[in-house]
């Protein structure tokens, strides 16, 4: 990949909000592939699935455009991309093409730092190699454990890895706040992630009661529709910039999506 094409690449990439809970701002996104400027279509996500070659390139071409955008952001907004580790071979050969692109990547990916967070699944972390490459990328980034109850990996698996946030699956998150038993377990998986610093994440969020339950037990961000969906780059600038008509933008976005 040369620097033109991974330039054509970042159209490929929207950025989905990421609420903080209790201020009520902006705190990050995440980097969504959005081929064609629109969600990828179930061809496109099976190619994604089955092609090692598609998958590799559009991690890569995620990773580019986080840096990138991140060495443009405020300090206190970070971005997660999403790590497919099974067709992931060594790291100096997964970053080759990504330091062709942006040209110094040790001194940009030291300059964002924790910023960069990488997520990946419970099923993508049950193989020794695939735990390896993770704590690779956590000695300089934050790792997030991404959907979050519906993978079948051993939790033994995921206390390997030096992972700082954790990403309730909307599964679990919808409607929890009428239901009594996914409340206790979310409240029970709360309270253990803070006893040993992980952030909580919660996904699929679509409305305010959902909101107001998961704040009222400390969920830390929140994720979804409710908020907004995800918008180009620039868009997605204007709003981690301070304001106090930022929540309305956000509101505005949502009512006319």
């Amino acid at each position: 990949m040369d620097k033109c094409d991974s330039h054509r690449a970042l159209e490929k990439f929207f950025i989905q909000p990421i609420i903080d809970l209790v201020s009520g701002r902006v705190c990050g996104g995440e980097v969504l592939w959005r081929p064609n400027d629109a969600p990828p279509s179930s061809e496109d996500i099976q190619a994604l699935e089955e092609e090692a070659s598609l998958n590799i390139a559009v991690t890569q071409d995620s990773f580019i455009f986080a840096l990138q955008a991140l060495e443009r952001m405020q300090s206190n907004v970070w971005l997660s991309v999403n790590l497919s580790c099974q067709y992931i071979g060594s790291g100096k050969r997964f970053f080759r093409p990504i330091s062709t692109a942006v040209g110094d990547l040790d001194a940009l990916r030291r300059k964002v730092g924790r910023r960069l967070v990488v997520e990946v699944t419970e099923r993508g972390v049950a193989g020794h190699h695939e735990s390896a490459f993770i704590n690779e990328l956590a000695s300089l980034h934050s790792i997030a454990v991404d959907d979050f109850g519906t993978g079948d990996a051993p939790l033994s698996h995921m206390l390997n890895l030096n992972f700082s946030k954790v990403k309730v699956d909307r599964s679990i998150v919808s409607g929890i706040d009428a239901d009594s038993y996914r409340q206790r377990f979310l409240k029970w998986l709360v309270s253990g992630c803070h006893a040993i610093n992980v952030d909580v994440c919660a996904e699929g969020v679509e409305t305010e009661s959902e909101a107001t339950f998961l704040r009222r037990i400390g969920v830390n961000q929140g994720q979804g529709w409710l908020w907004s969906k995800a918008i180009p780059a620039d868009q997605f600038e204007d709003l981690t910039v301070p304001s106090e008509a930022v929540t309305e933008s956000l509101g505005r976005m949502l009512n006319a999506s």
